[in-house]
């Protein structure tokens, strides 16, 4: 009777502090989503002339589109279910679909994440004994968490790989207004001499700006999907060029200096930071090789581990804790520059 009760208090205080971690979480995640979005709007308000009083005719019009395109009960229960996980917001994850360059709309996320869920769910049901019902909530979260992961770390990938061929872009650009060239030619030419990502957007630019777009319209396009403040500073750039004039060339040239002296200093403090790195991966190791040397020196010693509830419920929290560790030491090797 004692043991079942203790076993039943000791699962309470693990899913109680399983669920306490998880809305800290949860709550910074909203936190920093929401500050992210007014940082936007300020730079699209400077950029897109909203001090002055206009209106913003184009932002107005994909807000349009995007009602009419996401119309399905699927993406309703999604905006539903945002106002309690941040992120399932349907604009965040448009723009992160965006991002990583996939051909995925909101309903085929979700739907790809519902199918992750439900393997997980089976995967949790089989391998501890519990009831199907009782793990389709955790695995369908985990199924959303890992798909969205995915997405934003293609994304960010693919803005890294933006950013580091966006230098010699600029210095295409450079080259072409010192020989006289119109800007719309320079960034047609950059987007056919370069490859993808970069090549990709900025053919897309010229492609827009040949229908009729203006210029600095089709640059925030892109600067909305990049989502980095270097390209945020080239379309304003542009566009205060455009309005009062000025050097561009002067402007674009610093912006790549800048650029190169950033790639720098990651590649210094990486350097810095592989000692630290390397401990980390280290203590993150020392566990797992400990378990399996004990299983092979000591098999009765480690069983109960698998075979008694109380060891398998000890086990998942060793796990839950080595994890945290591992991405609290990662993100301390991660710097902002």
């Amino acid at each position: 009777m004692w043991d079942e009760l203790n076993l039943l208090v000791a699962f309470a205080v693990f899913v109680g502090s399983v669920a306490v971690v998880t809305g800290l979480g949860l709550f910074v995640i909203s936190l920093v989503l929401r500050a992210r979005a007014r940082h936007r709007k300020r730079l699209s308000r400077v950029g897109r002339k909203r001090l002055s009083g206009m209106i913003d005719i184009d932002e107005a019009r994909l807000q349009l589109l995007r009602r009419r395109e996401e119309t399905n009960a699927l993406v309703a229960i999604t905006g539903v279910l945002a106002r309690v996980l941040p992120i399932l917001d349907t604009g965040r994850l448009t723009a992160n679909i965006r991002r990583a360059n996939l051909k995925l709309s909101v309903t085929s996320f979700m739907l790809v994440a519902l199918a992750l869920g439900v393997v997980l769910a089976g995967g949790l049901a089989l391998g501890t004994g519990a009831s199907f019902a009782l793990v389709i909530v955790p695995g369908l979260f985990g199924g959303m968490v890992l798909t969205d992961a995915f997405v934003r770390f293609r994304g960010q990938m693919m803005s890294e790989r933006f950013m580091k061929q966006l230098p010699g872009v600029l210095d295409t650009i450079i080259r072409g207004i010192r020989a006289g060239l119109p800007v719309q030619e320079c960034i047609a030419n950059a987007g056919q001499e370069f490859d993808d990502p970069v090549g990709g957007h900025f053919r897309a630019i010229a492609e827009r700006v040949q229908l009729g777009e203006p210029l600095d319209v089709a640059l925030w396009r892109v600067a909305r999907v990049v989502d980095r403040p270097e390209m945020d500073f080239f379309a304003i750039s542009i566009a205060i060029q455009q309005e009062t004039g000025g050097s561009l060339s002067e402007a674009l040239g610093n912006l790549a200096k800048l650029l190169r002296d950033r790639e720098k200093m990651k590649l210094k403090i990486r350097a810095i930071s592989s000692e630290a790195r390397a401990s980390a991966m280290i203590i993150g190791a020392l566990p797992f090789a400990m378990l399996a040397l004990l299983s092979v020196m000591s098999p009765d010693y480690i069983a109960p581990l698998f075979t008694d509830t109380r060891g398998n419920y000890m086990l998942a929290a060793g796990l839950v804790s080595i994890s945290m560790g591992a991405f609290v030491m990662w993100r301390m090797t991660k710097f902002e520059i």
